[in-house]
């Protein structure tokens, strides 16, 4: 039997793991939304309707999928009212899964990822979207590289 695509969390965040406000990010960084852009190129992506009405197509890749019971289908993108249909569809394109939020959508997906790919911004931060709580004892760091004015982490999940 195949093995299932990857599924990847990825995501920009503070020390505190503050992750966005109403109206996006409370941070630009450019040289890092460039670096996640490339991550995310040619993959399938999944997101929130939260996430996808603030960032549109600036977060989407060709395979955007986004998770919502209200939002209408629309080019380029495909809508599912539910995560299990919304993960059999993201594998079933044969890609690497890339989760790109909202904070929710992270929750649900974290205990099915196989990794995270998380820059932390420096600097202090004030938001009402928060990244979830993780830890050592399911995640291992396989990768640091510090950029300055962010840092990123690549995290497996621990056999």
């Amino acid at each position: 039997m195949e093995t299932p695509p990857s599924i990847i969390l990825i995501a920009a965040m503070s020390r505190e793991r503050v992750i966005g406000t109403p109206g996006g990010m409370p941070w630009s960084v450019p040289e890092e939304y460039t670096h996640y852009l490339d991550q995310i190129r040619d993959q399938t992506v999944v997101m929130g309707r939260r996430t996808f009405e603030l960032f549109g197509a600036d977060l989407t890749s060709r395979h955007t999928l986004v998770l919502s019971r209200t939002l209408p289908a629309g080019p380029g993108y495909a809508v599912y009212g539910d995560l299990d249909t919304l993960v059999a569809a993201a594998q079933a394109r044969g890609r690497t899964i890339f989760v790109a939020g909202g904070s929710r959508v992270y929750a649900q997906l974290m205990p099915r990822a196989d990794r995270m790919h998380l820059s932390e911004i420096r600097g202090e931060y004030v938001g009402t979207a928060y990244f979830p709580p993780f830890g050592a004892a399911d995640w291992r760091l396989e990768e640091e590289v510090d950029h300055g004015d962010w840092v990123y982490r690549e995290w497996e999940r621990r056999p």
